[in-house]
């Protein structure tokens, strides 16, 4: 361990219980400096690290609870911490903040309250869901659960991953580094303790282990197990199981478990199941005819065996299969996996790199838009496809990761994993294609920078590649600590043992065997598809190059690998995509977000996890999600949709110029019908721009204009069933409602619309496939702030108040304040391009002078029973017909090109 390691766990160490102040800091790392030397520069950059890694934080999160009695702590003066304290020091060592890891300790004590007591007799069952983010921390999070587990008398763990093995393999190395403390493969190859390997947690205290039926070589065998002649009654330490989701490897674990250790078909001793990735190997995972019941299934079939269990389902969204692919409420709450008694939504670390930083619109986003490589990589191709180039996107991002990796070694970060993330193809040939064509530009780049690297700059910059690099320093890192004179000399030291390797099924996961190269540090351009999209961490990634065609909500948010922490370098990195899926990611985590948040309004309701169930499957986006799932069964969905505190726009719409001008119609025919009945609109007292507003319009005026109103088909949530809910729903804060006609101020030309006069919002819309998106893959037409027309100006400054020092106030915080609707009427002035600045260019030519939008955000009320939500209808064979183009590969049938996918 090196004398910079040595004093900044130590510095961690003991700041475990409050941040320390800048003298105590400096204080206490001058005295162990006198011990373990280090350069003037390596202190600058330690007590910058410091810094940064004392001052994290994580908030414990929310829970909904069904009811129970509390066990822990009353038995916690008996319980020894064995395990959980030697894994947070484990944690501590590897630089968690010491308040994070607290606070992970108390989190896992109240998700473990929450299963059952394994000290109590009888038979009991207990069900929950933990819903974090895409690389938050989760696996550290299921380990300290397995930890507390196993301390508490739990003496069998087993833990799901995901269907593939590269990630089992992965999930299995950090388990027995975090848990096990022994290397798993040695462990099941020998039974002598003093031949077996101690790793992490196995390296702070060896004194007990656990034990381990499965290893980063094989998944479960009942043929190993009874060779070794294990069996569950005579373990003296707690078993762990890493197990995929896999028919045979399944029915192997329950066959043994039946045949060698249950007595009268039960196995006494109980057992905790962890099932990794809950939402995967569901309906939307399977091809058309396959049964999309087997896994679960089985695993209902492992709990039975047991006659007392616990299942925990861990998921990235809120949108999980549980609650949304059953047909019914009914159904849902019937289901054996379904978290009856507990839900825990959990909270990132302040430090996590999650949607909120990546797309946001700042001007130092790191998204990079991919706006060439569709001849390289077709979104819709098949695995005879053949790559004959690179793109000089893809180019620019390699240059990125080179200058990115020579930076972190010019910032001493020591011998750390080096990740670069290429996905273009989910299939596996093309995938090899890719990874050759990246290795021989990276190698032709390896070559320059060895002839010319160490060059003084003005000869080094004669050369293309060196100046190539130079040029994007000078764009994107000029800000960093260090000259380009620095990192020329230093990129070949830095750059030479980058390697490009191929991540699928068919290389396994020796491609990505980060613990080979511990000590030095892996450095590797990874290119794959599915096997990168579904839980596999790639260490220390810092650029990733994502050019794949879906709008499937799970597979967007699971291809998410640059979300999680980049300790040290966040500053380096760079994400290429397209803007549409920018915009994408930017919409789901939103969604995402706003559920997690409900889960915090229900906890203070105190309400319960089919609670929450029944908010998700009412969920607005729900409706998309299912449709997606289940368009492959070609039959007619309906769902029924919540409205209560919702907010429904007409983004999307036919480009049809007799459709438009019906709209246009639809929208001067309502203003004359308010204008005739007493309703005409004023000027509002909000903004510049004064919109027309009238507060109290009969709920049957609304409902008119939305009958006469069309929006593509696409537009789900925005058709007859919500024109029809409106006119006829009984809801008594729906009875009347506030109107605004949107009034901008922009340079476009003022018109008159009836009597009013008004300047349109100006908006980049694309034409596709006979329809017009407003906004692009975006689909937004508001701006923010619209929402608060309509409330007392008295209330407006109470919410702002509120939320003084956070920000921008949501639309979401004066929508539920509201006790009326309000409709919003957007003209819409289209153009094909935006430019920076926001400004647009080009008007595009719809056969209409303007487009009209509307909007409508509903107040909070009683949305309790199937009379107070919309009931939409979708057909399947139609949706399908639709999405083809915007799903892309995600949609292609797979059925007879199986062998080709990874």
């Amino acid at each position: 361990m090196k004398s910079i390691e040595i004093i900044e766990s130590t510095v961690a160490m003991t700041f475990m219980d409050a941040v320390p102040s800048e003298e105590s800091l400096r204080e206490l790392v001058d005295k162990l400096r006198g011990s373990f030397p280090i350069t003037d520069d390596e202190y600058t950059q330690l007590i910058k690290r410091l810094h940064a890694r004392l001052s994290i934080k994580m908030d414990q999160g929310a829970k909904l609870q069904a009811e129970y009695r509390p066990w822990l702590m009353a038995r916690s003066a008996g319980i020894k911490p064995f395990f959980w304290s030697r894994y947070r020091d484990f944690l501590l060592k590897k630089g968690w903040s010491s308040p994070v890891v607290a606070t992970l300790g108390q989190i896992n004590d109240d998700i473990l309250d929450s299963m059952g007591d394994p000290s109590s007799d009888g038979s009991w069952t207990r069900r929950g869901l933990v819903i974090g983010d895409v690389q938050s921390g989760k696996t550290a999070t299921y380990t300290a659960l397995i930890s507390k587990s196993a301390d508490a008398g739990y003496p069998i763990i087993v833990l799901l991953t995901g269907t593939l093995e590269n990630l089992r393999q992965q999930t299995q190395e950090r388990l027995d580094e975090g848990f096990v403390g022994l290397a798993s493969s040695e462990a099941l190859q020998t039974q002598s303790v003093r031949s077996k390997k101690n790793i992490g947690v196995g390296n702070i205290n060896p004194e007990r282990t656990a034990m381990v039926f499965t290893s980063v070589a094989s998944d479960f065998k009942a043929a190993t197990m009874n060779q070794l002649n294990f069996r569950l009654a005579s373990m003296r330490e707690p078993v762990l199981l890493v197990v995929k989701k896999n028919k045979s490897v399944l029915e192997n674990l329950r066959n043994w478990l039946r045949d060698f250790n249950a007595v009268n078909g039960k196995i006494s001793q109980p057992l905790l199941l962890i099932d990794d990735e809950a939402d995967n190997a569901s309906v939307n995972t399977n091809a058309l005819g396959a049964d999309p019941t087997q896994i679960n299934r089985l695993i209902r079939e492992l709990l039975d065996l047991f006659s007392r269990n616990s299942y925990v389902g861990f998921t990235a969204t809120p949108f999980a299969n549980i609650f949304i692919n059953p047909d019914s409420p009914e159904e849902m709450e019937n289901d054996d996996l379904f978290p009856r008694d507990f839900i825990y939504a959990l909270e990132a670390p302040s430090n996590y790199m999650g949607a909120g930083r990546i797309f946001s619109d700042t001007d130092d986003s790191i998204v990079r838009e991919i706006s060439d490589a569709e001849d390289a990589f077709p979104k819709k191709h098949k695995s005879s496809f053949q790559v004959t180039e690179l793109p000089e996107s893809l180019r620019e991002a390699v240059r990125a990761f080179i200058l990115a990796t020579t930076i972190r070694d010019l910032r001493n970060e020591g011998p750390t994993h080096r990740s670069m993330l290429v996905n273009v193809s989910r299939f596996t040939d093309i995938q090899m294609q890719v990874q050759a064509l990246i290795g021989a530009y990276l190698e032709d780049v390896k070559q320059d920078i060895r002839n010319y690297g160490a060059e003084e700059v003005q000869r080094a910059l004669r050369n293309r590649t060196i100046a190539d690099i130079n040029r994007y320093f000078r764009d994107e890192y000029a800000f960093c600590e260090f000259t380009w004179q620095q990192v020329q000399h230093r990129l070949h030291q830095s750059v030479a043992p980058i390697e490009v390797r191929a991540v699928n099924q068919r290389t396994r996961a020796a491609s990505l065997d980060y613990t080979a190269h511990r000590d030095t540090g892996l450095r590797v351009i990874a290119v794959g598809g599915n096997s990168l999209s579904r839980g596999l961490t790639l260490e220390g990634l810092s650029t990733s190059y994502f050019y794949r065609n879906s709008q499937m909500y799970d597979t967007l948010l699971q291809m998410g690998r640059w979300f999680g922490y980049r300790p040290g370098y966040e500053d380096l990195c760079r994400l290429w995509m397209t803007s549409e899926a920018a915009d994408w990611y930017a919409h789901i985590s939103g969604a995402a977000d706003e559920l997690r948040n409900d889960v915090k309004r229900m906890m203070r309701r105190r309400m319960t996890p089919k609670d929450f169930g029944l908010r998700v499957r009412a969920h607005p986006d729900t409706l998309l999600v299912t449709a997606q799932n289940k368009m492959r069964l070609g039959e007619t969905i309906e769902i029924d949709v919540s409205l209560s505190e919702g907010y429904q726009e007409t983004t999307r719409l036919k480009r049809s110029r007799n459709v438009l001008q019906a709209n246009e119609d639809a929208v001067k025919a309502f203003l004359r019908q308010l204008r005739n009945s007493g309703h005409r609109l004023t000027p509002s007292s909000l903004g510049r721009a004064r919109n027309f507003v009238h507060i109290g319009v009969p709920k049957s005026y609304v409902s008119e204009l939305l009958q006469n109103f069309t929006a593509h088909p696409l537009n789900l949530n925005f058709n007859a069933e919500l024109a029809e809910f409106v006119g006829s729903t009984n809801e008594e804060r729906l009875q009347m409602w506030d109107v605004a006609l949107v009034n901008v101020d922009n340079r476009e030309p003022e018109f008159e619309l009836e009597e009013y006069a008004l300047r349109p919002v100006a908006r980049f819309v694309e034409s596709r496939d006979g329809s017009l998106r407003i906004s692009g893959s975006k689909q937004r037409v508001g701006t923010p702030g619209l929402e608060r027309e309509g409330l007392p100006a008295e209330l407006i400054e109470a919410i702002r108040s509120e939320h003084l020092g956070s920000g921008r106030v949501q639309d979401s915080e004066y929508r539920a304040r509201r006790t009326r609707p309000l409709l919003l009427i957007y003209a819409v002035a289209p153009y094909k391009t935006k430019v920076k600045g926001g400004e647009f260019q080009d008007r595009l030519d719809v056969g209409v002078n303007h487009l009209y939008a509307l909007a409508l955000s509903f107040p909070n009320f009683d949305d309790s029973g199937i009379a107070k939500k919309v009931k939409y209808r979708v057909n399947l064979v139609e949706f399908r017909n639709l999405v083809e183009s915007d799903l892309g590969d995600e949609i292609e049938d797979d059925v007879t090109e199986t062998v080709d996918e990874d």
